[in-house]
C-alpha cells in the first residue's frame, strides 16, 4: 500500500465537485448552504431527486460525512454517491427518493486535518435532546428537521487504523421492537457488499462511547435521528491514516458498494409490512401485533410516523385477546395521548394463506380501504391485517377479524 500524500478532498474541492455536479445535471442537483462553520466556511447540502416524479411519495434520506475532519474516506463516499446518483444506475432511487448529501460537515476539520471543529467539539456528539450548539451540529438538524427521514446515514472513518477493516453499524434501539433486527439484517447486507469490493467488514451496535454509547439519551447523531425521526440509522467507518491506507478507489468501490445496497431498501418491500420503501414505518411493537404508520403518500406515512413514533408511550395495554384462536383475532388497546389526526393503523396476522372475512372496530364493520377500513396481504406462512384509524383520540378500542 502506497504512503499517503496530502489531504483529499479538502473542503475547496469538496465544493468543487458539488458545483461542477450543479452544472452538470442542473435538473437533478440542488445545492444549498445549510449553515457555516465554526471559521465561516460553507457547510453544503445537496438534494439529489427525479422532479418529473411527484414529491409528496418520495422517502427522505440524508447522509452525512466529514462531520471529523481528518476522515477522508467519508468525504469521497458521500462524493462518489453523489455521482452515482446522478448516473442511469441511479434512476430508480432518484425517482422515488428525496436524497441529500452533506458531504463535508466540518470544513475547517478537513482543511486543517484535525478530528475536531476549531473549537475542540466533535459534532457528530453534539446532538443531545436539548438541541446542537455549535454551527456544524446546527446545520445538520437544520436540514434532519426539514427532512424528517427515512434513512439517516453517518459516514466516517476509522483514522488511525490504516490498511484494516471498515464497519457498518447501528444505535442501540427501543426495546421490545423489529427495529434491532431490522437494521442488523441491513448492516450484514452492507457489510457482504463491502467485502464483495474487496475490504473485510465487522458490523455490530454502536456500544462505544466515542460513538455515544448505548444510552437513548446520548448526543450522537446517529440516535438523535432514531431518537426524533425513527428514521433506518446506518453508520459507516472505513479504516485509512495519513500514513497507510487503502487505494482511494478501493475504498471508494467498498463504500459505494455499501451505500448502492442501503439505497436499495427504498425502493424494496419488507414482507411483513405493506408498502415498498425503508422498513421503519412499525411505530411500536412487533410484525405481528403492533402499530403502523398509515397513509397513501410517503408524506402522509411519514407524517403518521412521527406523530405514532413521538405518542407511542401513550398506547397502553396494547395486546392479543388470549388464547388466540386460528381464524379469528381479537386485539385490545387503550390511547391515552394526544389527538393523533394523521392517524395510525393496527396490524395483526393469522397463520396460513387466508381470505379475510370481516373486520370491526368497537362492533363497527369496516370494508377494505387504505385510509379508512382495513388492508390486507400475504407472506410465506401468514396472512396479514393493518385496522387503519384515520384519526386517533384518547380511549378504548376493540379490533375483530375473522378469516375464512
Amino acid at each position: 500500500m502506497a504512503k499517503c500524500k496530502g489531504i483529499s478532498p479538502t473542503s475547496s474541492e469538496v465544493e468543487s465537485h458539488i458545483l461542477k455536479l450543479r452544472a452538470r445535471f442542473p435538473r437533478l442537483v440542488e445545492v444549498a448552504v445549510a449553515g457555516r462553520s465554526t471559521q465561516g466556511r460553507p457547510i453544503h447540502a445537496v438534494t439529489v431527486a427525479d422532479s418529473q416524479r411527484p414529491a409528496n411519495d418520495k422517502q427522505h434520506v440524508l447522509i452525512v460525512a466529514g462531520q471529523h475532519g481528518n476522515e477522508e474516506s467519508g468525504r469521497m463516499v458521500a462524493l462518489a454517491v453523489l455521482d452515482w446518483l446522478v448516473s442511469p444506475g441511479g434512476r430508480q432511487t432518484r425517482a422515488r427518493q428525496k436524497i441529500v448529501v452533506m458531504p463535508c460537515v466540518n470544513p475547517d476539520g478537513a482543511d486543517a486535518d484535525t478530528h475536531l471543529t476549531p473549537g475542540g467539539v466533535a459534532p457528530n456528539l453534539d446532538h443531545a435532546p436539548g438541541g446542537a450548539k455549535t454551527s456544524e451540529g446546527i446545520a445538520v438538524e437544520k436540514v434532519a428537521d426539514a427532512l424528517q427521514p427515512e434513512l439517516f446515514v453517518d459516514m466516517h472513518s476509522r483514522g488511525y487504523a490504516g490498511c484494516s477493516y471498515d464497519m457498518v453499524l447501528y444505535p442501540g434501539t427501543k426495546e421490545y421492537t423489529e427495529d434491532d433486527n431490522i437494521l442488523h439484517a441491513i448492516a450484514a447486507e452492507m457489510a457482504q457488499a463491502g467485502e464483495q469490493a474487496g475490504i473485510p467488514q465487522m458490523t455490530h451496535p454502536l456500544t462505544w462511547s466515542g460513538w455515544g454509547g448505548p444510552d437513548p439519551n446520548q448526543p450522537s447523531t446517529t440516535m438523535y435521528a432514531y431518537r426524533r425521526f425513527k428514521s433506518i440509522v446506518i453508520l459507516t467507518e472505513n479504516s485509512e491514516s495519513n500514513d497507510y491506507s487503502y487505494p482511494a478507489a478501493v475504498r471508494i468501490r467498498s463504500g459505494l458498494a455499501k451505500m448502492k445496497v442501503l439505497l436499495s431498501y427504498g425502493n424494496r418491500r419488507h414482507p411483513k409490512l405493506y408498502y415498498r420503501g425503508y422498513p421503519c414505518y412499525l411505530a411500536s411493537g412487533m410484525f405481528l401485533s403492533g402499530i403502523v404508520a398509515v397513509g397513501k403518500t410517503a408524506a402522509q406515512r411519514r407524517a403518521s410516523r412521527l406523530a405514532a413514533w413521538e405518542n407511542r408511550g401513550a398506547f397502553k395495554k396494547l395486546s392479543a385477546g388470549l388464547p388466540e384462536k386460528p381464524r379469528e383475532k381479537r386485539f385490545l388497546f387503550q390511547y391515552k395521548g394526544k389527538v393523533l389526526p394523521a392517524g395510525a393503523g393496527i396490524q395483526t396476522f393469522a397463520r396460513g394463506r387466508l381470505r379475510v372475512k370481516s373486520v370491526t372496530l368497537n362492533g363497527r364493520r369496516l370494508g377494505k380501504s387504505e385510509t379508512n377500513g382495513y388492508y390486507a396481504w400475504h407472506d410465506v406462512c401468514a396472512t396479514f391485517v393493518v385496522v387503519v384509524l384515520p384519526r386517533i383520540k384518547a380511549g378504548t378500542y376493540r379490533i375483530d377479524v375473522r378469516y375464512s
